[in-house]
């Protein structure tokens, strides 16, 4: 028997890591043999995939997430805040090792970040897609994982459309690689990484659907065959920029799961960016959609090319 109006997949899937930040805020980027008084601290949850999807969930689509955490504190605490944020964790797998860790430094003034990684159970994330049950879903979002974990995605996310934000992965792919994809979501350093300059966004274009091209404070620029969309970066006063590209990931695929055009996506990516930048941390300024629409309402007149 199917009881109606009980959803038994969420409308999106968000494949990757699930990270615990650890950032500091200081004045200037210490220089090598030196020490800089930090003038804030923060602890706060992170990974692209965990981001994207708490991100999504606040603007109202329901959404699960693949990915790992270990056996400790900070994977308890990791799931327990995507559960309070609406997310499906079914397919989070606990791992006998540390959860994934990122350490910080965000100079003042432009919020610009320099990042250590550890990967910890987020090494495990293969093994956790294996075991996941991506069918039913409308759209899975992938980002930032090994090649053989992408893989393995795009072969077992059925009819689902496909969202890949390669990010520090870029390096690791050709542009055949990403044959199948509906939409690539990267920034310009990581597009010189496939395809080895800025204007090879034609042999991205030659595999995939959809190319967009996060431009920080010049907002984004969307490549799909025989067209060109542009859209302008939202006035904002920058405080933090990590995670503005996972809040520009789920405000575009949002603005498409409600029925949006390529252009109202553009500017949901860019105006979710532009809210969360002026909070610190990676989720503390995604907003909820009554926010986004009301951001958006007061922006008349900055449309796209």
């Amino acid at each position: 028997m199917i009881v109606v109006g009980i959803r038994l997949r969420p409308s999106v899937i968000s494949v990757g890591n699930i990270n615990i930040d650890i950032s500091f805020y200081t004045p200037r980027f210490p220089e090598k043999d030196s020490e800089v008084e930090a003038e804030g601290f923060s602890v706060s949850h992170g990974g692209g995939a965990a981001n994207f999807a708490t991100g999504i969930s606040r603007l109202g689509i329901e959404c699960g997430i693949v990915g790992c955490v270990g056996r400790d504190r900070f994977g308890m605490d990791a799931v327990a805040s995507l559960k309070e944020e609406g997310v499906w964790t079914q397919n989070v797998l606990e791992c006998d090792t540390e959860t994934g860790t990122v350490g910080t430094i965000v100079e003042r003034g432009g919020g610009t970040r320099t990042m250590i990684a550890w990967r910890g159970a987020n090494r495990m994330l293969l093994e956790a897609v294996r075991r996941a049950d991506l069918s039913g879903s409308r759209h899975v979002h992938i980002s930032n994982v090994p090649r053989e974990v992408f893989f393995e995605v795009m072969e077992r996310k059925g009819k689902a459309r496909v969202s890949f934000d390669p990010g520090g992965s870029a390096g690791l792919y050709d542009p055949e690689d990403l044959e199948g994809v509906d939409f690539i979501l990267l920034n310009e350093s990581e597009l010189r990484k496939i395809v080895g300059d800025e204007r090879g966004t034609g042999k991205l274009l030659a595999v995939a659907g959809t190319v967009v091209e996060k431009q920080g404070a010049r907002g984004a620029t969307l490549y799909m065959e025989g067209s060109v969309i542009r859209s302008p970066a939202f006035k904002a006063d920058v405080v933090d920029t990590t995670g503005a590209g996972d809040a520009f990931d789920a405000g575009f695929v949002s603005a498409l799961l409600y029925g949006n055009s390529l252009e109202a996506a553009l500017r949901w990516g860019c105006a979710a960016a532009a809210l969360k930048i002026q909070r610190k941390g990676a989720r503390e300024g995604l907003p909820r959609l009554e926010r986004l629409l009301s951001f958006l309402g007061g922006l008349e007149g900055e449309g796209c090319e």
